[in-house]
């Protein structure tokens, strides 16, 4: 019998409110999300019932999406990756369109390839903040 497919957004969920869990709760939602152990396994670590495992994982999300709900971190971090998304494809765009005209306007380049750089340094001080 095939496992019912994961809502791997709790799996985001659990990157951006993890800490607010229980030690307990976090490490199933973790096992069971970030390293895909099946309830049986899950049941095995821990010395419970595969039913035990289920309502765990069942508060465990309850409290994700209740922290989601009042906070919206996740759904901010969300919008603000495809506005960067998005900025990155505009200065890509100004520089190859600048580069295709007759006489390409170096100050536009420039500018162009400084805001691919800053958002470059945005993503990676991102990634090392672990936002």
């Amino acid at each position: 019998m095939p496992r019912p497919q994961k809502d791997l957004s709790f799996s985001v969920l659990l990157d951006q409110y993890g800490p607010a869990l229980t030690e307990k709760q976090r490490e199933i939602l973790t096992e069971y999300y970030n390293e895909d152990f099946s309830l049986a396994e899950i049941a095995e670590n821990y010395g419970i019932t595969r039913q035990g495992v289920r309502d765990a994982i069942k508060h465990g999300e309850a409290a994700l999406l209740a922290l989601e709900e009042k906070l919206g971190m996740a759904r901010k971090e969300a919008a603000l990756q495809a506005q960067l998304g998005r900025l990155r494809q505009l200065a890509a765009q100004v520089r190859t369109v600048n580069s295709g005209l007759y006489t390409a306007d170096a100050r536009i380049d420039r500018a162009a390839a400084e805001m691919l750089r800053l958002l470059e340094h945005m993503a990676a001080q991102e990634d090392a903040d672990g936002i």
